[in-house]
């Protein structure tokens, strides 16, 4: 199939003050359109209420998230009702919370599909660099107070790819400079000299056992004419054989580093910190670690969208890939975080936004004993939306934490806790989340647990931030990990909390639980339950 063949799609144009496109929006055929699938879909007891969700239909990797104006963007692809091309749809929040559907920003015309890119927030635009398939790497802009109308660059794709290839991904690979590289998800970056853009993801084109995974570097002086300046980096020695680099973020962190966010098809979201030259456009990690640590396809983390706000903060946000049975709609988003390196360079992350505007219902749990190689339910704390901030002292125990999504006898349950580094073992200690027992239902997959490191001091204890919400759980801990995972009780009075040791007990010095209100006019039904 050749691209030419594709018939152009395009929305409508929309006024230019923000005060006509708000009043534009309020009778908007998609608007509108959106709000009536959401009513639909709403009958699914696992859509979440607090997190962003699909308006209809399939959902995939976030794309451009950016703060203009005051506000913050959301882009994702997207293929709505009844279209198999994907296109990005487009979301808007004044606090990273509060999510309104806007229409679809960009659609395809040249180019099959417009799949996963970034954008760079300028003083007078913005700026999306974006995959075009069976195309290559294209430019479009905007510059209205909410981003509604989006011009495309007259020489796409600025940046020429696979023209060839009907499945949509680049397997023909593009030569330059005597090296073979594939274009696909770019991320742009402006310096004092003109534009920067990372594509590809292997060395020499080509997956396989012993492909290097690779980000490749372009330049541009005005959006239109590319050079290829070769590899921005190069790994053989963070990433396993095969492993690729692909929906690349990369952004000043600060202590005079930067984070490079991407997404491996084998091991999903990870990360390099490192140092950049802006000299010789070469980026040397100094650390790597992941966000994902179990099967990236069944129900756990996926890419991720970066940026830097108005504040300086790196921003980031992933999707969430099912773990059950499609019912009409696909995926939701993580909860916005915020990363940042510590004193010794060591990555910080917290939840982003005014997830606080959302409690009600407080509840407090004051210091106890958790009894040796036993269980406490814990009364008064119950739902499947809400928010949990536990501190428990280990002392001895070697295993330790909470069982959430909890019914009464415990058929059903999903358990977050910490292994325990032992004086007389090797090795850090590290977080689990369990779900083999989280659902009963015939439709949710089988899948590992996600276990990732956490080095604790001597004597810090385990402090648990957790956000519950229908089908996803997200886990931070003690502010230096945070795990990630799709749960489906399917029970209605799966929504009891206890507490746990094993081996010795251990110390619950505080437990505070609030209800979470929904940002979802059509699920404020199930608050609270």
């Amino acid at each position: 199939m050749d691209a030419s063949t594709f018939k152009p799609l395009y929305g409508p144009v929309y006024p230019d003050t923000l005060e006509e496109q708000l009043n534009a929006l309020d009778t908007d055929e998609a608007v509108r359109r959106f709000a009536t699938s959401r009513q639909r879909l709403a009958v699914d007891p696992y859509r979440p209420l607090y997190h962003f969700s699909p308006p209809e239909n399939v959902m995939n990797d976030p794309n451009g998230l950016c703060h203009w104006q005051g506000r913050y963007h959301l882009f994702y692809q997207f293929r709505p009702d009844g279209i198999d091309r994907v296109h990005w749809g487009h979301t808007v929040s004044d606090d990273l919370i509060h999510w309104r559907d806007l229409p679809l920003a960009l659609y395809p015309d040249t180019e099959k599909d417009c799949f996963s890119g970034q954008t760079l927030v300028e003083q007078d635009r913005v700026i999306a660099m974006y995959h075009g398939t069976l195309a290559g790497n294209a430019i479009a802009t905007a510059s209205d107070p909410l981003l509604l109308n989006w011009r495309k660059h007259p020489n796409n794709p600025v940046i020429l790819g696979d023209t060839q290839n009907s499945g949509g991904a680049n397997i023909v690979p593009v030569m330059a400079n005597d090296v073979l590289y594939r274009v696909f998800d770019p991320c742009i970056w402006k310096e004092e000299d003109g534009y920067y853009a990372l594509s590809g993801t292997y060395k020499d084109g080509v997956r396989g056992v012993d492909c290097v995974g690779v980000d490749h570097l372009f330049y541009s002086r005005d959006l239109d004419t590319w050079d290829y300046l070769g590899p921005l980096i190069e790994d053989a020695f963070f990433a396993e054989p095969g492993e690729d680099a692909a929906v690349p973020n990369f952004w000043p962190i600060g202590n005079g580093k930067h984070m490079l966010l991407l997404f491996s098809h084998k091991r999903s979201g990870r990360y390099y910190i490192g140092e950049y030259n802006s000299s010789t456009h070469r980026f040397t990690p100094q650390t790597h670690g992941r966000m994902n640590y179990g099967p990236w396809m069944v129900g756990s983390l996926h890419a991720p969208s970066a940026t830097i706000d108005d504040e300086g903060r790196f921003l980031g946000i992933f999707n969430v890939k099912e773990g059950r049975e499609p019912q009409g709609w696909n995926d939701i988003m993580t909860l916005p975080r915020h990363y940042r390196l510590d004193a010794d360079n060591s990555l910080l992350m917290e939840p982003a936004g005014g997830i606080e505007s959302l409690r009600f219902d407080h509840r407090h749990i004051d210091s106890r004993v958790i009894p040796a190689n036993g269980e406490m339910v814990l009364e008064g704390i119950h739902g499947k939306a809400i928010e949990i901030d536990a501190v428990i002292e280990p002392r001895g125990a070697r295993e330790v934490g909470l069982c959430v999504f909890r019914s009464p006898n415990g058929e059903e349950q999903t358990r977050v806790s910490l292994y325990c580094q032992d004086h007389r073992s090797f090795g850090a200690s590290s977080l689990q989340i369990d779900v083999s027992a989280a659902s009963q239902s015939r439709d949710v997959f089988a899948r590992t647990p996600e276990i990732g490191p956490l080095p604790l001091l001597p004597d810090e204890p385990l402090h648990l931030r957790l956000f519950l919400d229908r089908s996803v759980l997200e886990v931070y801990a003690n502010g230096r990990q945070c795990l990630t995972i799709r749960v489906y009780p399917e029970r209605e009075d799966s929504g009891g909390v206890s507490v746990f040791a094993r081996g010795s007990e251990a110390n619950l010095v505080s437990l505070d639980a609030w209800q979470m209100r929904s940002i979802w006019p059509e699920l404020r039904h199930r608050e609270g339950k």
